[in-house]
């Protein structure tokens, strides 16, 4: 009985330190693509408003 407290603890020790170290990676993953995904939507941002500016000068410009 005491051998099986004793593997019943370790076992549940090596499952939460699996745990962690894949909620880490999983955490690192998320970060790197979601700063990726911003990158891509602030050059989208930047090309927007470069588009809308050329239009509101031109618009100015005719009348």
């Amino acid at each position: 009985m005491v051998l099986f407290a004793i593997g019943l603890m370790a076992g549940i020790a090596l499952g939460m330190i699996i745990v962690g170290f894949l909620a880490i990676g999983a955490y690192d993953r998320g970060y790197s693509e979601a700063l990726e995904r911003r990158k891509a939507w602030r050059t989208e941002l930047v090309a927007r408003t470069v588009v809308g500016t050329r239009a509101l000068v031109s618009a100015r410009k005719a009348s």
